[in-house]
Protein backbone atom coordinates (compact mmCIF):
# COMPACT_ATOMS: atom_id res chain seq x y z
CA UNK A 1 0.00 0.00 0.00
CA UNK A 2 1.20 3.47 -0.82
CA UNK A 3 0.58 6.94 0.57
CA UNK A 4 -3.03 8.02 0.46
CA UNK A 5 -4.38 4.48 0.48
CA UNK A 6 -6.57 3.02 3.17
CA UNK A 7 -7.47 -0.50 4.09
CA UNK A 8 -10.64 -1.95 2.67
CA UNK A 9 -11.83 -5.51 3.08
CA UNK A 10 -12.18 -7.57 -0.07
CA UNK A 11 -15.87 -8.34 -0.33
CA UNK A 12 -15.29 -11.05 -2.91
CA UNK A 13 -14.63 -13.44 -0.06
CA UNK A 14 -17.23 -12.12 2.34
CA UNK A 15 -20.83 -12.70 3.11
CA UNK A 16 -22.96 -9.73 4.02
CA UNK A 17 -24.29 -9.46 7.53
CA UNK A 18 -27.99 -8.96 7.03
CA UNK A 19 -31.22 -8.60 8.92
CA UNK A 20 -31.74 -12.33 9.28
CA UNK A 21 -28.17 -13.10 10.27
CA UNK A 22 -25.29 -13.77 7.94
CA UNK A 23 -25.73 -14.52 4.27
CA UNK A 24 -22.78 -16.50 2.98
CA UNK A 25 -21.78 -16.12 -0.64
CA UNK A 26 -20.64 -18.88 -2.97
CA UNK A 27 -16.98 -18.66 -2.03
CA UNK A 28 -17.44 -21.62 0.28
CA UNK A 29 -17.54 -23.82 -2.82
CA UNK A 30 -14.29 -22.50 -4.21
CA UNK A 31 -10.91 -24.15 -3.70
CA UNK A 32 -8.59 -23.07 -0.93
CA UNK A 33 -6.27 -21.50 -3.46
CA UNK A 34 -8.99 -18.97 -4.29
CA UNK A 35 -10.08 -18.28 -0.72
CA UNK A 36 -7.15 -16.12 0.32
CA UNK A 37 -8.64 -13.01 1.88
CA UNK A 38 -6.81 -9.97 0.59
CA UNK A 39 -6.47 -6.53 2.18
CA UNK A 40 -8.00 -3.99 -0.14
CA UNK A 41 -6.72 -0.47 -0.53
CA UNK A 42 -8.31 2.77 -1.48
CA UNK A 43 -6.01 3.92 -4.30
CA UNK A 44 -4.11 7.15 -3.89
CA UNK A 45 -6.04 10.01 -5.41
CA UNK A 46 -4.46 12.68 -7.56
CA UNK A 47 -3.30 15.85 -5.88
CA UNK A 48 -6.48 17.71 -5.06
CA UNK A 49 -5.56 21.05 -3.65
CA UNK A 50 -2.21 22.46 -4.63
CA UNK A 51 -3.59 24.06 -7.76
CA UNK A 52 -7.26 24.29 -6.81
CA UNK A 53 -8.91 27.63 -7.05
CA UNK A 54 -9.03 29.80 -4.00
CA UNK A 55 -12.79 29.60 -4.05
CA UNK A 56 -12.64 26.06 -2.67
CA UNK A 57 -14.74 24.65 -5.47
CA UNK A 58 -15.90 21.06 -5.22
CA UNK A 59 -13.66 18.25 -6.46
CA UNK A 60 -13.85 17.82 -10.21
CA UNK A 61 -16.26 15.33 -11.84
CA UNK A 62 -13.20 13.45 -13.12
CA UNK A 63 -11.91 13.04 -9.57
CA UNK A 64 -15.30 11.90 -8.32
CA UNK A 65 -15.50 9.42 -11.19
CA UNK A 66 -12.06 8.04 -10.38
CA UNK A 67 -13.11 7.65 -6.76
CA UNK A 68 -16.22 5.80 -7.83
CA UNK A 69 -14.43 3.49 -10.26
CA UNK A 70 -11.55 2.85 -7.86
CA UNK A 71 -13.66 2.51 -4.73
CA UNK A 72 -13.00 -1.21 -4.45
CA UNK A 73 -9.83 -2.17 -6.26
CA UNK A 74 -8.05 -5.48 -6.15
CA UNK A 75 -4.47 -4.68 -5.21
CA UNK A 76 -4.35 -1.96 -7.86
CA UNK A 77 -5.35 -4.36 -10.63
CA UNK A 78 -8.78 -2.92 -11.35
CA UNK A 79 -12.20 -2.31 -9.90
CA UNK A 80 -14.18 -4.64 -7.68
CA UNK A 81 -16.56 -5.55 -10.51
CA UNK A 82 -13.62 -6.55 -12.68
CA UNK A 83 -12.21 -8.63 -9.86
CA UNK A 84 -15.56 -10.34 -9.34
CA UNK A 85 -15.83 -11.11 -13.05
CA UNK A 86 -12.32 -12.57 -13.08
CA UNK A 87 -13.08 -14.63 -9.99
CA UNK A 88 -16.20 -16.09 -11.57
CA UNK A 89 -14.13 -16.89 -14.64
CA UNK A 90 -11.70 -18.82 -12.46
CA UNK A 91 -14.64 -20.55 -10.80
CA UNK A 92 -16.05 -21.62 -14.16
CA UNK A 93 -12.65 -22.87 -15.30
CA UNK A 94 -12.24 -24.81 -12.10
CA UNK A 95 -15.68 -26.38 -12.49
CA UNK A 96 -14.75 -27.46 -16.02
CA UNK A 97 -11.50 -28.98 -14.80
CA UNK A 98 -13.35 -30.80 -12.03
CA UNK A 99 -15.85 -32.20 -14.56
CA UNK A 100 -13.02 -33.52 -16.74
CA UNK A 101 -11.24 -35.00 -13.74
CA UNK A 102 -14.49 -36.55 -12.54
CA UNK A 103 -15.07 -38.19 -15.92
CA UNK A 104 -11.56 -39.64 -15.95
CA UNK A 105 -12.08 -40.92 -12.42
CA UNK A 106 -15.34 -42.59 -13.41
CA UNK A 107 -13.73 -44.39 -16.34
CA UNK A 108 -10.88 -45.62 -14.17
CA UNK A 109 -13.29 -46.79 -11.49
CA UNK A 110 -15.50 -48.54 -14.06
CA UNK A 111 -12.46 -50.29 -15.51
CA UNK A 112 -11.62 -51.53 -12.03
CA UNK A 113 -15.23 -52.54 -11.40
CA UNK A 114 -15.59 -50.34 -8.35
CA UNK A 115 -17.58 -47.39 -9.75
CA UNK A 116 -20.86 -46.55 -8.02
CA UNK A 117 -22.98 -43.69 -9.45
CA UNK A 118 -24.57 -43.29 -6.01
CA UNK A 119 -21.19 -42.24 -4.61
CA UNK A 120 -21.28 -39.14 -6.78
CA UNK A 121 -24.88 -38.18 -6.00
CA UNK A 122 -25.43 -34.87 -4.18
CA UNK A 123 -25.68 -35.02 -0.42
CA UNK A 124 -29.14 -33.73 0.40
CA UNK A 125 -29.97 -31.97 3.66
CA UNK A 126 -33.46 -31.38 4.95
CA UNK A 127 -34.70 -27.82 4.84
CA UNK A 128 -35.61 -28.24 8.50
CA UNK A 129 -31.94 -28.60 9.43
CA UNK A 130 -30.63 -25.68 11.48
CA UNK A 131 -28.28 -23.24 9.71
CA UNK A 132 -24.65 -23.37 10.73
CA UNK A 133 -22.65 -20.09 10.80
CA UNK A 134 -19.75 -20.31 8.37
CA UNK A 135 -18.77 -16.65 8.05
CA UNK A 136 -17.90 -13.94 7.53
CA UNK A 137 -14.94 -13.92 9.86
CA UNK A 138 -11.98 -11.70 10.55
CA UNK A 139 -9.06 -11.58 8.15
CA UNK A 140 -5.55 -11.98 9.52
CA UNK A 141 -3.43 -9.33 7.79
CA UNK A 142 0.34 -9.09 7.93
CA UNK A 143 0.37 -5.36 8.61
CA UNK A 144 -2.43 -4.91 11.15
CA UNK A 145 -3.28 -8.30 12.59
CA UNK A 146 -6.97 -9.18 12.50
CA UNK A 147 -9.19 -6.83 10.52
CA UNK A 148 -12.93 -7.02 10.16
CA UNK A 149 -14.57 -4.03 8.41
CA UNK A 150 -15.31 -0.34 8.69
CA UNK A 151 -16.31 1.00 12.11
CA UNK A 152 -17.90 4.42 11.69
CA UNK A 153 -19.12 5.32 15.19
CA UNK A 154 -18.29 4.52 18.82
CA UNK A 155 -20.17 5.42 22.00
CA UNK A 156 -19.00 4.70 25.55
CA UNK A 157 -21.82 4.33 28.06
CA UNK A 158 -21.22 7.18 30.53
CA UNK A 159 -23.09 5.32 33.27
CA UNK A 160 -20.40 2.62 33.25
CA UNK A 161 -17.30 4.25 34.75
CA UNK A 162 -15.23 1.17 33.96
CA UNK A 163 -15.50 1.80 30.21
CA UNK A 164 -16.67 -1.76 29.64
CA UNK A 165 -19.98 -0.90 27.99
CA UNK A 166 -19.31 0.28 24.45
CA UNK A 167 -21.50 0.50 21.36
CA UNK A 168 -20.17 0.39 17.79
CA UNK A 169 -21.79 1.58 14.58
CA UNK A 170 -20.54 -0.05 11.38
CA UNK A 171 -21.00 0.84 7.75
CA UNK A 172 -22.47 -2.50 6.73
CA UNK A 173 -22.99 -4.54 9.87
CA UNK A 174 -25.34 -2.53 12.07
CA UNK A 175 -24.88 -1.87 15.80
CA UNK A 176 -22.75 -3.97 18.15
CA UNK A 177 -22.33 -3.92 21.92
CA UNK A 178 -19.62 -5.01 24.33
CA UNK A 179 -19.91 -5.28 28.09
CA UNK A 180 -16.23 -6.07 28.64
CA UNK A 181 -14.55 -3.60 26.26
CA UNK A 182 -12.07 -2.39 28.90
CA UNK A 183 -11.04 -5.90 29.92
CA UNK A 184 -8.21 -8.11 28.67
CA UNK A 185 -7.96 -7.59 24.91
CA UNK A 186 -8.15 -11.28 24.05
CA UNK A 187 -11.41 -11.62 25.97
CA UNK A 188 -13.22 -8.54 24.61
CA UNK A 189 -16.30 -9.48 22.60
CA UNK A 190 -19.03 -7.61 20.75
CA UNK A 191 -22.54 -8.90 20.11
CA UNK A 192 -24.75 -7.76 17.18
CA UNK A 193 -27.87 -5.86 18.22
CA UNK A 194 -29.52 -5.26 14.87
CA UNK A 195 -29.16 -8.43 12.80
CA UNK A 196 -32.88 -9.16 13.16
CA UNK A 197 -35.03 -6.05 13.23
CA UNK A 198 -38.82 -6.41 13.16
CA UNK A 199 -39.04 -2.72 12.19
CA UNK A 200 -37.57 -3.66 8.81
CA UNK A 201 -39.74 -6.74 8.27
CA UNK A 202 -42.50 -6.96 5.67
CA UNK A 203 -45.04 -7.06 8.49
CA UNK A 204 -43.93 -3.79 10.11
CA UNK A 205 -46.45 -1.78 8.13
CA UNK A 206 -43.91 0.50 6.43
CA UNK A 207 -42.08 0.52 3.13
CA UNK A 208 -38.73 1.11 4.83
CA UNK A 209 -35.75 -0.35 3.00
CA UNK A 210 -33.56 -2.27 5.49
CA UNK A 211 -30.43 -0.29 6.31
CA UNK A 212 -27.61 -1.47 8.55
CA UNK A 213 -25.27 1.32 7.51
CA UNK A 214 -24.72 3.25 10.75
CA UNK A 215 -23.26 6.76 10.71
CA UNK A 216 -23.66 7.74 14.36
CA UNK A 217 -24.42 6.00 17.64
CA UNK A 218 -25.09 7.47 21.09
CA UNK A 219 -26.18 6.19 24.48
CA UNK A 220 -27.84 8.05 27.35
CA UNK A 221 -28.91 5.82 30.21
CA UNK A 222 -30.92 2.98 28.69
CA UNK A 223 -31.65 4.92 25.49
CA UNK A 224 -29.51 4.09 22.45
CA UNK A 225 -29.77 6.08 19.23
CA UNK A 226 -28.31 4.79 15.97
CA UNK A 227 -28.56 6.95 12.87
CA UNK A 228 -28.64 4.93 9.66
CA UNK A 229 -26.61 6.21 6.72
CA UNK A 230 -22.82 6.61 6.58
CA UNK A 231 -21.76 10.30 6.23
CA UNK A 232 -18.21 9.52 5.08
CA UNK A 233 -17.67 10.58 1.48
CA UNK A 234 -17.28 7.28 -0.37
CA UNK A 235 -19.51 5.59 -2.90
CA UNK A 236 -19.86 2.66 -0.51
CA UNK A 237 -21.00 5.00 2.27
CA UNK A 238 -24.53 3.64 2.07
CA UNK A 239 -27.59 5.78 2.69
CA UNK A 240 -30.00 5.38 5.56
CA UNK A 241 -33.71 4.96 6.17
CA UNK A 242 -34.01 6.88 9.42
CA UNK A 243 -33.05 6.72 13.06
CA UNK A 244 -33.11 3.56 15.17
CA UNK A 245 -34.05 4.05 18.82
CA UNK A 246 -33.84 1.57 21.67
CA UNK A 247 -35.17 2.24 25.18
CA UNK A 248 -33.70 -0.95 26.66
CA UNK A 249 -30.00 -0.83 25.86
CA UNK A 250 -30.33 -2.28 22.37
CA UNK A 251 -32.62 -5.25 22.99
CA UNK A 252 -35.52 -3.86 20.93
CA UNK A 253 -35.69 -1.03 18.43
CA UNK A 254 -38.12 1.37 16.81
CA UNK A 255 -37.50 3.13 13.50
CA UNK A 256 -38.08 6.89 13.18
CA UNK A 257 -38.19 7.87 9.51
CA UNK A 258 -39.06 11.56 9.71
CA UNK A 259 -39.49 14.65 11.84
CA UNK A 260 -42.84 15.92 13.05
CA UNK A 261 -42.91 19.63 12.37
CA UNK A 262 -46.65 20.21 12.69
CA UNK A 263 -47.94 22.83 10.28
CA UNK A 264 -44.51 22.87 8.62
CA UNK A 265 -44.80 19.24 7.57
CA UNK A 266 -42.79 16.10 8.24
CA UNK A 267 -39.27 15.99 6.88
CA UNK A 268 -37.83 12.62 5.97
CA UNK A 269 -34.43 11.09 6.75
CA UNK A 270 -34.61 8.70 3.78
CA UNK A 271 -31.52 8.67 1.55
CA UNK A 272 -29.46 10.72 4.02
CA UNK A 273 -27.00 9.94 6.82
CA UNK A 274 -26.35 10.79 10.45
CA UNK A 275 -23.07 12.39 11.50
CA UNK A 276 -23.59 12.66 15.27
CA UNK A 277 -25.79 13.08 18.33
CA UNK A 278 -25.38 15.31 21.39
CA UNK A 279 -27.31 15.22 24.66
CA UNK A 280 -27.96 18.21 26.92
CA UNK A 281 -27.03 17.92 30.58
CA UNK A 282 -28.98 21.09 31.35
CA UNK A 283 -32.28 19.80 29.97
CA UNK A 284 -32.58 16.02 30.41
CA UNK A 285 -34.20 14.34 27.44
CA UNK A 286 -33.06 16.98 24.96
CA UNK A 287 -30.86 15.62 22.18
CA UNK A 288 -29.71 17.02 18.83
CA UNK A 289 -28.97 15.03 15.68
CA UNK A 290 -26.67 16.11 12.84
CA UNK A 291 -28.25 14.89 9.60
CA UNK A 292 -25.84 14.83 6.70
CA UNK A 293 -25.19 13.79 3.11
CA UNK A 294 -24.78 10.21 1.87
CA UNK A 295 -22.45 9.87 -1.10
CA UNK A 296 -23.97 6.58 -2.23
CA UNK A 297 -27.44 7.96 -1.67
CA UNK A 298 -26.65 10.84 -4.02
CA UNK A 299 -25.33 8.44 -6.69
CA UNK A 300 -28.50 6.34 -6.72
CA UNK A 301 -30.95 9.19 -6.02
CA UNK A 302 -32.17 7.68 -2.75
CA UNK A 303 -33.31 10.90 -1.06
CA UNK A 304 -36.88 12.10 -1.47
CA UNK A 305 -36.36 15.31 -3.44
CA UNK A 306 -39.46 16.88 -1.91
CA UNK A 307 -39.17 15.77 1.71
CA UNK A 308 -35.65 14.54 2.64
CA UNK A 309 -33.87 17.46 4.29
CA UNK A 310 -30.39 17.59 5.82
CA UNK A 311 -29.68 19.81 8.81
CA UNK A 312 -29.98 19.90 12.59
CA UNK A 313 -32.89 18.21 14.34
CA UNK A 314 -33.83 18.21 18.02
CA UNK A 315 -35.88 16.06 20.37
CA UNK A 316 -37.13 16.96 23.84
CA UNK A 317 -38.43 13.48 24.67
CA UNK A 318 -35.18 11.48 24.51
CA UNK A 319 -35.43 10.81 20.81
CA UNK A 320 -39.03 9.61 20.52
CA UNK A 321 -40.08 12.51 18.28
CA UNK A 322 -37.98 15.01 16.31
CA UNK A 323 -38.32 18.51 14.88
CA UNK A 324 -36.11 20.47 12.52
CA UNK A 325 -34.09 23.25 14.14
CA UNK A 326 -34.00 26.84 12.92
CA UNK A 327 -30.54 28.16 12.04
CA UNK A 328 -29.78 31.88 11.97
CA UNK A 329 -26.97 34.12 10.77
CA UNK A 330 -27.69 37.20 12.84
CA UNK A 331 -31.11 38.36 11.69
CA UNK A 332 -30.97 36.22 8.53
CA UNK A 333 -32.45 32.75 8.37
CA UNK A 334 -30.20 29.98 7.09
CA UNK A 335 -32.59 27.06 7.47
CA UNK A 336 -36.00 26.40 9.01
CA UNK A 337 -38.76 23.82 8.68
CA UNK A 338 -40.85 24.59 5.61
CA UNK A 339 -43.99 22.98 4.30
CA UNK A 340 -42.94 23.43 0.69
CA UNK A 341 -40.80 20.70 -0.84
CA UNK A 342 -37.41 20.62 -2.49
CA UNK A 343 -35.57 22.32 0.37
CA UNK A 344 -32.61 19.92 0.43
CA UNK A 345 -31.07 21.49 3.49
CA UNK A 346 -27.48 21.85 4.65
CA UNK A 347 -25.35 18.94 5.75
CA UNK A 348 -24.56 18.99 9.45
CA UNK A 349 -21.21 17.24 9.80
CA UNK A 350 -20.74 17.37 13.60
CA UNK A 351 -22.59 18.23 16.80
CA UNK A 352 -21.41 18.29 20.45
CA UNK A 353 -22.62 19.45 23.86
CA UNK A 354 -20.34 21.57 26.06
CA UNK A 355 -21.38 20.93 29.70
CA UNK A 356 -19.42 23.92 31.00
CA UNK A 357 -20.82 26.44 28.53
CA UNK A 358 -24.16 24.63 28.58
CA UNK A 359 -24.39 24.98 24.82
CA UNK A 360 -24.70 22.77 21.78
CA UNK A 361 -22.20 23.43 18.99
CA UNK A 362 -22.40 22.20 15.41
CA UNK A 363 -20.68 22.39 12.02
CA UNK A 364 -22.73 23.11 8.88
CA UNK A 365 -21.30 22.51 5.42
CA UNK A 366 -20.67 25.72 3.45
CA UNK A 367 -21.80 27.87 6.40
CA UNK A 368 -19.60 27.51 9.48
CA UNK A 369 -19.96 26.78 13.19
CA UNK A 370 -23.08 27.47 15.26
CA UNK A 371 -24.29 27.28 18.86
CA UNK A 372 -27.59 26.80 20.67
CA UNK A 373 -28.73 26.65 24.28
CA UNK A 374 -31.79 24.52 23.59
CA UNK A 375 -31.15 22.83 20.24
CA UNK A 376 -34.19 24.58 18.80
CA UNK A 377 -32.69 27.84 17.54
CA UNK A 378 -29.07 28.18 16.43
CA UNK A 379 -26.90 31.24 15.88
CA UNK A 380 -23.64 31.63 14.03
CA UNK A 381 -20.53 31.94 16.21
CA UNK A 382 -19.09 35.43 15.99
CA UNK A 383 -15.59 33.97 16.20
CA UNK A 384 -15.10 31.16 13.68
CA UNK A 385 -12.07 28.86 13.67
CA UNK A 386 -9.57 30.28 11.19
CA UNK A 387 -9.86 33.32 8.97
CA UNK A 388 -11.71 31.91 5.97
CA UNK A 389 -15.20 31.41 7.38
CA UNK A 390 -16.35 34.98 6.85
CA UNK A 391 -19.96 36.02 6.26
CA UNK A 392 -19.01 37.22 2.79
CA UNK A 393 -17.55 33.83 1.87
CA UNK A 394 -20.32 32.02 3.73
CA UNK A 395 -23.58 33.93 3.21
CA UNK A 396 -26.86 32.82 4.80
CA UNK A 397 -28.51 31.85 1.49
CA UNK A 398 -31.87 31.67 3.22
CA UNK A 399 -33.76 28.38 2.73
CA UNK A 400 -31.29 27.11 0.14
CA UNK A 401 -27.91 25.38 0.24
CA UNK A 402 -24.76 27.21 1.25
CA UNK A 403 -22.09 28.72 -0.95
CA UNK A 404 -19.65 26.03 -2.18
CA UNK A 405 -16.88 28.63 -1.96
CA UNK A 406 -17.26 28.73 1.82
CA UNK A 407 -14.20 26.79 3.08
CA UNK A 408 -15.99 24.22 5.24
CA UNK A 409 -17.06 21.03 3.57
CA UNK A 410 -16.51 18.93 6.67
CA UNK A 411 -15.97 20.07 10.22
CA UNK A 412 -15.21 17.93 13.27
CA UNK A 413 -15.75 19.01 16.88
CA UNK A 414 -14.65 17.74 20.31
CA UNK A 415 -15.16 19.01 23.86
CA UNK A 416 -13.13 18.15 26.93
CA UNK A 417 -16.02 18.04 29.42
CA UNK A 418 -14.08 18.90 32.58
CA UNK A 419 -12.32 22.04 31.34
CA UNK A 420 -14.92 23.09 28.76
CA UNK A 421 -12.21 23.52 26.12
CA UNK A 422 -13.51 22.95 22.58
CA UNK A 423 -11.64 21.92 19.44
CA UNK A 424 -12.57 22.25 15.75
CA UNK A 425 -10.93 20.71 12.69
CA UNK A 426 -12.06 21.77 9.21
CA UNK A 427 -11.41 20.89 5.56
CA UNK A 428 -12.84 22.63 2.51
CA UNK A 429 -14.37 20.95 -0.54
CA UNK A 430 -10.90 20.15 -1.89
CA UNK A 431 -9.77 18.68 1.45
CA UNK A 432 -7.50 21.64 2.14
CA UNK A 433 -6.66 22.04 5.81
CA UNK A 434 -8.36 25.02 7.49
CA UNK A 435 -6.67 24.25 10.79
CA UNK A 436 -7.19 22.51 14.11
CA UNK A 437 -8.29 25.23 16.54
CA UNK A 438 -8.78 25.41 20.29
CA UNK A 439 -11.31 27.48 22.21
CA UNK A 440 -9.88 27.87 25.74
CA UNK A 441 -12.83 28.03 28.11
CA UNK A 442 -10.91 29.29 31.18
CA UNK A 443 -13.45 27.55 33.41
CA UNK A 444 -14.44 29.81 36.31
CA UNK A 445 -16.36 27.10 38.12
CA UNK A 446 -19.68 28.48 36.96
CA UNK A 447 -18.94 28.62 33.24
CA UNK A 448 -16.38 29.84 30.75
CA UNK A 449 -14.75 33.24 31.14
CA UNK A 450 -16.09 34.58 27.83
CA UNK A 451 -17.64 33.67 24.51
CA UNK A 452 -16.20 31.11 22.13
CA UNK A 453 -12.82 32.26 20.84
CA UNK A 454 -10.95 29.86 18.58
CA UNK A 455 -7.74 31.75 19.24
CA UNK A 456 -5.12 28.99 19.28
CA UNK A 457 -4.17 26.88 16.28
CA UNK A 458 -2.78 23.46 17.18
CA UNK A 459 -0.52 21.12 15.28
CA UNK A 460 0.64 23.45 12.55
CA UNK A 461 0.82 21.47 9.32
CA UNK A 462 1.11 18.05 11.00
CA UNK A 463 -2.05 16.68 9.39
CA UNK A 464 -1.20 17.80 5.86
CA UNK A 465 0.37 15.68 3.13
CA UNK A 466 3.17 18.25 2.70
CA UNK A 467 5.42 18.85 -0.29
CA UNK A 468 3.68 22.16 -0.90
CA UNK A 469 0.17 20.79 -0.45
CA UNK A 470 -2.13 21.75 2.43
CA UNK A 471 -4.41 18.78 1.74
CA UNK A 472 -5.48 16.48 4.56
CA UNK A 473 -5.54 13.15 2.74
CA UNK A 474 -9.10 11.88 2.37
CA UNK A 475 -10.35 14.54 4.79
CA UNK A 476 -13.85 14.18 3.37
CA UNK A 477 -13.71 10.47 4.20
CA UNK A 478 -11.77 10.26 7.46
CA UNK A 479 -11.91 13.16 9.92
CA UNK A 480 -12.41 12.66 13.66
CA UNK A 481 -11.57 14.46 16.92
CA UNK A 482 -11.48 13.61 20.62
CA UNK A 483 -10.25 15.39 23.74
CA UNK A 484 -9.85 13.88 27.21
CA UNK A 485 -8.49 14.89 30.62
CA UNK A 486 -5.32 13.15 31.76
CA UNK A 487 -3.74 13.86 35.15
CA UNK A 488 -4.35 17.61 35.02
CA UNK A 489 -3.56 17.82 31.31
CA UNK A 490 -5.68 17.52 28.18
CA UNK A 491 -4.88 15.09 25.39
CA UNK A 492 -6.11 15.91 21.90
CA UNK A 493 -6.54 13.20 19.26
CA UNK A 494 -7.12 13.82 15.55
CA UNK A 495 -8.02 11.02 13.17
CA UNK A 496 -7.29 11.32 9.47
CA UNK A 497 -5.63 8.49 7.56
CA UNK A 498 -3.54 8.06 10.72
CA UNK A 499 -4.18 8.82 14.38
CA UNK A 500 -2.41 11.92 15.76
CA UNK A 501 -1.93 13.02 19.38
CA UNK A 502 -0.72 15.96 21.42
CA UNK A 503 -0.84 17.14 25.05
CA UNK A 504 -1.80 20.75 25.74
CA UNK A 505 0.91 20.96 28.41
CA UNK A 506 3.44 20.54 25.61
CA UNK A 507 1.97 23.35 23.55
CA UNK A 508 0.66 21.16 20.71
CA UNK A 509 2.79 23.02 18.18
CA UNK A 510 2.97 19.71 16.35
CA UNK A 511 0.96 16.50 16.54
CA UNK A 512 2.60 13.10 16.84
CA UNK A 513 1.63 10.50 14.26
CA UNK A 514 0.98 7.47 16.46
CA UNK A 515 0.10 4.90 13.75
CA UNK A 516 2.14 5.66 10.58
CA UNK A 517 0.13 3.18 8.57
CA UNK A 518 0.79 4.34 5.03
CA UNK A 519 3.68 6.82 5.15
CA UNK A 520 6.53 4.40 4.60
CA UNK A 521 7.15 3.48 8.24
CA UNK A 522 5.59 0.07 7.79
CA UNK A 523 2.66 0.50 10.23
CA UNK A 524 4.66 -0.22 13.41
CA UNK A 525 1.59 0.39 15.60
CA UNK A 526 -0.32 -2.30 13.67
CA UNK A 527 -3.40 -0.08 13.49
CA UNK A 528 -5.32 0.05 10.21
CA UNK A 529 -5.68 3.40 8.40
CA UNK A 530 -8.63 5.73 7.76
CA UNK A 531 -9.80 6.79 11.22
CA UNK A 532 -13.56 7.42 11.37
CA UNK A 533 -14.45 7.30 15.06
CA UNK A 534 -12.73 8.23 18.33
CA UNK A 535 -14.20 7.84 21.82
CA UNK A 536 -12.23 8.66 24.98
CA UNK A 537 -12.90 8.16 28.66
CA UNK A 538 -11.00 9.81 31.52
CA UNK A 539 -10.09 7.36 34.28
CA UNK A 540 -8.20 7.50 37.57
CA UNK A 541 -5.18 6.38 35.58
CA UNK A 542 -4.40 7.12 31.96
CA UNK A 543 -7.29 7.65 29.54
CA UNK A 544 -9.06 4.91 27.66
CA UNK A 545 -9.35 5.50 23.92
CA UNK A 546 -11.32 3.49 21.35
CA UNK A 547 -10.51 3.93 17.66
CA UNK A 548 -12.73 2.90 14.73
CA UNK A 549 -11.34 2.74 11.21
CA UNK A 550 -11.50 0.84 7.92
CA UNK A 551 -10.07 -2.27 9.55
CA UNK A 552 -12.29 -2.41 12.64
CA UNK A 553 -11.76 -1.32 16.25
CA UNK A 554 -8.62 -0.76 18.33
CA UNK A 555 -8.10 0.41 21.92
CA UNK A 556 -5.42 2.22 23.87
CA UNK A 557 -5.44 1.84 27.65
CA UNK A 558 -2.77 4.46 28.26
CA UNK A 559 -3.94 7.37 26.12
CA UNK A 560 -1.43 6.31 23.42
CA UNK A 561 1.41 7.37 25.70
CA UNK A 562 4.20 6.71 23.21
CA UNK A 563 7.59 7.91 24.41
CA UNK A 564 9.95 5.98 22.16
CA UNK A 565 11.18 7.14 18.77
CA UNK A 566 8.37 7.57 16.25
CA UNK A 567 7.97 4.64 13.86
CA UNK A 568 9.60 2.26 16.35
CA UNK A 569 8.33 -1.18 17.32
CA UNK A 570 7.27 0.27 20.70
CA UNK A 571 4.34 1.96 18.94
CA UNK A 572 2.37 -1.29 18.95
CA UNK A 573 2.65 -1.63 22.74
CA UNK A 574 0.14 1.21 23.14
CA UNK A 575 -2.69 -0.35 21.14
CA UNK A 576 -4.88 -3.42 21.50
CA UNK A 577 -6.52 -4.99 18.47
CA UNK A 578 -10.11 -5.84 19.50
CA UNK A 579 -11.19 -7.37 16.19
CA UNK A 580 -10.91 -10.89 17.53
CA UNK A 581 -14.19 -10.24 19.32
CA UNK A 582 -15.89 -8.59 16.34
CA UNK A 583 -16.85 -10.97 13.49
CA UNK A 584 -16.35 -9.91 9.89
CA UNK A 585 -18.33 -6.92 8.63
CA UNK A 586 -19.21 -5.84 5.14
CA UNK A 587 -17.43 -2.56 4.41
Amino acid sequence: MGPGESLQLDQRWYGVRGLAGTLVLGFLLWPASLMVAKAQVRPALPAESTDASASGASASPELRARRFLAGRSADGSGGGAQAMEAAWGQHAALASQQTVAQGIGQRIAQARGVFSPQALSPRLTSLDTAWQPLGPAQVLSAAYGKVTGRVTAIAIDSTDASGNTVYLGTTGGGVWKSTNAAGPAAAVSFAPLTDTLPVFSANAGTAAIPSLSIGAVSVEGSVVLAGTGDPNDATDSFYGEGLLRSADGGLTWTLIRNSQDGANGNHRFTGLSFAGFAWSTASPGTVVAAVSHSAEGAVVGAADTQASVMGLYYSTDAGVTWQMSTVMDGAQIVQRPLLSGGQGGNAATAVVWNPVRKRFHAALRFHGYYESADGITWTRLAQQPGTGLTTSACPANTDTVGNSGCPISRGALAVEPASGDMFALTVDSSNRDQGLWRDACANTGSGCAGGVQFAQRLGGTSLEVGAGSTTIAQGDYNLALAAVASWGDTLVFAGTVDLYRCALSGGCATLRNTTNALNGCGAPAKVAPAQHALAALATTGQPLLFVGNDGGVWRSSDGVNQQATPCSADNAAHFDNLNGGLPGLAG
